[in-house]
Protein backbone atom coordinates (compact mmCIF):
# COMPACT_ATOMS: atom_id res chain seq x y z
CA UNK A 1 0.00 0.00 0.00
CA UNK A 2 1.31 3.49 -0.83
CA UNK A 3 0.38 6.67 1.02
CA UNK A 4 1.06 10.05 -0.60
CA UNK A 5 0.78 13.26 1.38
CA UNK A 6 2.42 16.13 3.23
CA UNK A 7 4.51 15.58 6.36
CA UNK A 8 2.79 17.29 9.28
CA UNK A 9 5.24 16.12 11.97
CA UNK A 10 8.12 13.74 12.65
CA UNK A 11 8.35 12.45 16.22
CA UNK A 12 11.08 10.26 17.73
CA UNK A 13 9.93 7.64 20.23
CA UNK A 14 11.79 5.15 22.38
CA UNK A 15 9.56 2.65 24.16
CA UNK A 16 11.26 -0.05 26.22
CA UNK A 17 14.38 0.22 24.03
CA UNK A 18 12.45 0.08 20.74
CA UNK A 19 13.38 3.18 18.76
CA UNK A 20 11.19 4.52 15.98
CA UNK A 21 10.07 7.71 14.30
CA UNK A 22 6.37 8.28 13.82
CA UNK A 23 5.56 10.48 10.84
CA UNK A 24 2.16 12.12 10.59
CA UNK A 25 1.21 12.33 6.92
CA UNK A 26 -1.77 14.31 5.66
CA UNK A 27 -3.01 12.71 2.42
CA UNK A 28 -5.78 15.29 2.17
CA UNK A 29 -7.21 17.91 4.50
CA UNK A 30 -9.60 15.52 6.27
CA UNK A 31 -7.36 12.59 7.15
CA UNK A 32 -4.09 11.74 8.85
CA UNK A 33 -1.94 8.63 8.68
CA UNK A 34 0.59 7.76 11.38
CA UNK A 35 3.46 5.78 9.84
CA UNK A 36 6.21 4.10 11.86
CA UNK A 37 9.82 4.13 10.65
CA UNK A 38 11.97 1.59 12.48
CA UNK A 39 15.63 0.60 12.41
CA UNK A 40 17.54 1.73 9.33
CA UNK A 41 14.35 3.18 7.85
CA UNK A 42 14.67 6.06 10.34
CA UNK A 43 17.79 7.20 8.48
CA UNK A 44 15.84 7.37 5.22
CA UNK A 45 13.82 10.24 6.73
CA UNK A 46 16.89 12.50 7.09
CA UNK A 47 16.34 14.43 3.81
CA UNK A 48 12.68 15.16 4.64
CA UNK A 49 11.15 17.88 6.82
CA UNK A 50 7.71 19.06 7.83
CA UNK A 51 5.63 20.31 4.87
CA UNK A 52 7.51 18.10 2.37
CA UNK A 53 5.36 15.92 0.13
CA UNK A 54 6.32 12.24 0.18
CA UNK A 55 5.19 8.80 -0.88
CA UNK A 56 5.56 5.99 1.65
CA UNK A 57 5.14 2.30 0.94
CA UNK A 58 3.72 0.66 4.06
CA UNK A 59 2.78 -2.74 5.36
CA UNK A 60 -0.05 -3.31 7.79
CA UNK A 61 1.05 -4.95 11.02
CA UNK A 62 -1.64 -6.11 13.43
CA UNK A 63 -0.79 -7.02 17.02
CA UNK A 64 -2.55 -8.03 20.22
CA UNK A 65 -1.03 -6.69 23.45
CA UNK A 66 0.24 -9.51 25.65
CA UNK A 67 -0.63 -7.53 28.78
CA UNK A 68 -4.01 -5.99 28.06
CA UNK A 69 -5.32 -7.94 25.06
CA UNK A 70 -5.91 -4.66 23.17
CA UNK A 71 -5.70 -5.00 19.39
CA UNK A 72 -3.53 -2.61 17.37
CA UNK A 73 -2.97 -1.94 13.67
CA UNK A 74 0.28 -0.23 12.73
CA UNK A 75 1.39 1.21 9.39
CA UNK A 76 5.08 0.31 9.07
CA UNK A 77 7.19 1.98 6.38
CA UNK A 78 9.40 -0.07 4.08
CA UNK A 79 10.20 2.63 1.48
CA UNK A 80 9.97 6.42 1.22
CA UNK A 81 10.53 8.87 -1.65
CA UNK A 82 9.85 12.51 -2.39
CA UNK A 83 7.18 13.65 -4.83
Amino acid sequence: MTITGTIESIEYRNTAGHEKKVVTIVPDHRQRAFVEFRGRRMEELEPYNENDEIQVDVSLEGKVSKNSGIQYNNLVAFAVRGC
